[in-house]
């Protein structure tokens, strides 16, 4: 029997659901028919899904009502098909597994209606393109997948194996804490399982250093981040975000992490080694980059930005030194310390990123959301292009003044294309209401026609092939990162654990908790 769970405690309020048997009920993410995104309250009961905005009953629909449901497998978003009727659809984060394996069971096990029933997975990152809106019903039209390139879930034995899944992940994610580099028995993975090898970064708080896997020969690049430093410098929040976007939102296009743990004095994110190294360094040794290269990355890092979004996380330190290269030629995001949690209808109001790609907005300290990513996008697509960002002076002010006031223009050395250029202007529109992607996020930014060209399935598959592979064969690879750092020799002293005096060292330890982490399957 599925685990009931009121997380919003409405059985307190049971006059709201007629007295019903609930299941389940949580704060969901809703879209509305522009895809506007809606905080809403779901309940779910032996007789009906409930939608509430607070406690204001919005919508109940009864369980023969519903049709079919479609879940994406590369974001956080599901939509329930209803008979006759719009369709709702939804995001959660943390908790949409739990929402369709409990909709499952009710409509199998409590309902008897799995017959009637069809589950479809589909690699769509925002399912409004199955999605039946008001308008849609009220012409008497519905959205569907496409069956022929959708997976057909089986209803009789999903929300079983979903509860297997759910029970091994929980056994298999164990911590992985240690102290003075002291390896326990029940400990997957610490710093002596790896040989450190080579400098490839350096920043405020830490190194990013080669490592190599002692038992897998994996390489891997370790993240390596001073707690005191994290601390002092008012960072923490900004750091769990990071580890909580590394090991929770998994995309192509996002770089992944295998393993977090920790000593008294530092963090340790492990994450997939990029031989490709940094776009920057290549852009920097090519000058200019072709505009098929461009719109590549570009696709790569809209497809990696929409998933955040999805998740409900604006990046804001879009820039060529947070894109890495793979094997294959494609561009992933890295470095996750700016992003921010943040409903659709609120706004961040900190001033942070890098000065070259601000919007107008986050200058202005208007209060800025996921459209100022998207003003980063069409800098970063500009500047790859034309070698210099659009707005560029060493002048700080200067160039904020440009920013604010200021239109760009097209350097007439280098020749685009008329799409390109329209892609730029909309991204570039200093109203963050009217910029492209403010109403329909990654996908209206995909729609648009500079973008006709590519396949957004092959690319997610990676079988498109990249318009430029880096040399990564050998020791090849070490052209792909800047000199100054990968001949740096590596010295101990810099990572082995500092002394910490005992009341500092206890605070410390509590700040940090439950930061440790081991990806599923890794070894």
């Amino acid at each position: 029997m599925a685990t009931k769970k009121d997380h919003l405690d409405f059985k307190s309020n049971a006059q709201l659901i007629n007295n019903e048997e609930i299941y389940y009920s949580t704060l969901i993410t809703k879209f509305n028919d522009g895809g506007e995104r809606q905080e809403r309250n779901l309940v779910l009961t032996d007789q009906a899904i409930y939608n509430f905005k607070a406690k204001t009953l919005k919508r109940r629909i009864q369980w023969d009502k519903l049709e079919s449901m479609t879940r994406s497998t590369n974001s956080s978003e599901f939509v329930i098909h209803i008979k006759d009727d719009n369709d709702f659809r939804f995001s959660s984060f943390n908790r949409r597994n739990e929402i369709i394996e409990t909709i499952i069971y009710i409509l199998c096990k409590v309902k008897k209606l799995c017959q009637a029933f069809k589950m479809y997975e589909v690699d769509f990152i925002n399912l409004n393109v199955v999605m039946t809106t008001h308008k849609m019903q009220k012409l008497g039209q519905k959205k569907r997948p496409d069956e022929s390139k959708a997976k057909i879930i089986d209803l009789e034995s999903f929300a079983t194996e979903e509860k297997k899944e759910s029970e091994r992940k929980t056994n298999t994610r164990k911590s992985t804490s240690m102290i003075f580099n002291v390896k326990k028995s029940d400990q997957i993975v610490c710093l002596d399982d790896f040989d450190l090898l080579k400098m490839l970064g350096k920043g405020a708080f830490g190194e990013v250093v080669l490592a190599q896997h002692k038992e897998t020969n994996k390489m891997y690049a370790v993240k390596i981040l001073k707690k005191k430093d994290i601390v002092e410098m008012d960072q923490l929040e900004h750091t769990k975000t990071e580890q909580k976007i590394l090991a929770h939102v998994n995309h192509p296009f996002l770089v992944n992490l295998d393993y977090a743990f920790q000593t008294e004095s530092r963090l340790y994110f492990v994450m997939e080694f990029m031989k490709g190294g940094e776009l920057f360094t290549h852009l920097r040794k090519q000058k200019k980059l072709s505009e098929k290269q461009a719109k590549f990355y570009a696709a790569c890092i809209t497809l990696g930005l929409g998933h955040l979004h999805n998740s409900n996380f604006i990046y804001r330190d879009l820039k060529l030194e947070n894109l890495l290269l793979d094997e294959l030629g494609y561009a992933k995001l890295t470095d996750f310390g700016l992003a921010k949690f943040l409903t659709s209808d609120k706004k961040a109001l900190t001033f942070c990123g890098t000065p070259e790609y601000l919007s107008p907005e986050v200058i202005l300290g208007k209060g800025h959301n996921r459209a100022t990513d998207w003003w980063s996008l069409g800098i970063l697509i500009y500047e790859m292009i034309f070698g210099i960002p659009p707005f560029y002076s060493q002048k700080q002010d200067d160039m904020f003044r440009k920013i604010v006031k200021e239109d760009f223009v097209f350097k007439t050395t280098v020749t685009v294309t008329d799409s390109c250029k329209q892609i730029i202007i909309k991204l570039l529109d200093k109203n963050q209401t009217t910029r492209l992607g403010s109403t329909m996020d990654s996908m209206e930014i995909l729609s648009h026609e500079w973008f006709g060209d590519i396949d957004i399935s092959l690319l997610l598959s990676k079988k498109l092939p990249a318009p430029f592979i880096p040399e990564v064969k050998d020791k090849k690879w070490e052209q792909n990162f800047d000199d100054e750092f990968i001949n740096e020799e590596i010295r101990m002293s810099q990572l082995n654990p500092e002394k910490v005096n005992v009341d500092a060292l206890a605070n410390l330890q509590k700040e940090f908790e439950g930061m440790d982490f081991v990806k599923e399957q890794s070894k």
